[in-house]
């Protein structure tokens, strides 16, 4: 089953600015689709869908991800629905769509792009999981522990209270990815410092390497590399400044699409050093 269209007031914009963006990545099979947007069949929403998950899988672009909600939350909001039919216990609709987004978000990595309706079908399987796990849990929460009346003095079903105390699901979800970007955000941070280490002259290395990792006073610090501690204290203001100029500049050349790929490549080279 393919996922709906957009809304068709919305089929403009979200063409217009698709375009833009296939335009800066110079992707040439976006900007057609994008182009064709409102005429577009299942079959190729699906292959857009697959393309645009396949740029979020390689670069991390959150306006990648963007689109791929826009493109679909209505069609995987009524999947959910379809899903949850099936559930005597109720389950909020909103939270399903909430997490399938985040699953979608949090393991692109085990996305294959290699046919054009993988991205349905790939979250076909993520739909039904999620709606099967918070049907679970609406049940977990209702059942009776034994010895206690299945109904009350008034006739009316009893349910067992809700252990406020435990975390919910989106406790569970937001606690994750909060862990996840703040390591993201670390990893990042490091990266651009090792590269603008390395930019530093050996002598300046040595200085900060003496004072920030070693923890020794200027004056040892200042034997060590044979200069006065006035020249010392020079150096290591003017290493922090060129730090912190080169990693401003690449931290903002970097905002838009981060490459995992390489953040995992620095993590590798700085295991090495």
């Amino acid at each position: 089953m393919a996922f709906t269209a957009p809304p068709a007031e919305k089929v403009e914009s979200l063409s217009l600015r698709l375009g833009d963006f296939a335009g800066e990545k110079g992707d040439g099979l976006l900007a057609d689709l994008a182009g064709r947007l409102g005429s577009l069949g299942g079959k190729e929403r699906d292959r857009l869908s697959t393309h645009l998950m396949g740029v979020y899988r390689d670069t991390a672009s959150a306006r990648a991800f963007g689109f791929l909600y826009e493109l679909n939350q209505d069609g995987i909001l009524r999947l959910v629905y379809h899903h949850l039919r099936r559930s005597f216990y109720s389950v909020d609709a909103a939270d399903v769509l909430q997490e399938v987004f985040f699953n979608i978000y949090r393991y692109p990595s085990n996305f294959d792009s290699s046919r054009p309706a993988a991205f349905r079908n790939w979250t076909h399987s993520i739909i039904r999981n999620t709606a099967l796990k918070h049907s679970r849990k609406a049940q977990r929460d209702s059942t009776l522990p034994l010895g206690v009346p299945e109904t009350s003095d008034e006739g009316a079903p009893r349910a067992e209270p809700i252990d406020k105390k435990a975390n919910s699901p989106l406790d569970e979800t937001a606690a994750h990815e909060a862990a996840e970007e703040l390591c993201g955000a670390w990893t990042l941070y490091l990266h651009f410092y090792l590269y603008a280490y390395r930019c530093l002259t050996p002598q300046e290395k040595r200085a900060l390497y003496l004072v920030e990792a070693e923890g020794l006073p200027y004056k040892d610090a200042a034997a060590d590399l044979e200069v006065r501690v006035e020249n010392l204290k020079m150096k290591i203001f003017r290493a922090r400044r060129k730090i912190f100029t080169i990693m401003k500049r690449k931290f903002n050349e970097g905002q838009g699409d981060v490459d995992r790929r390489e953040i995992r490549r620095a993590m590798k080279e700085a295991d090495q050093v």
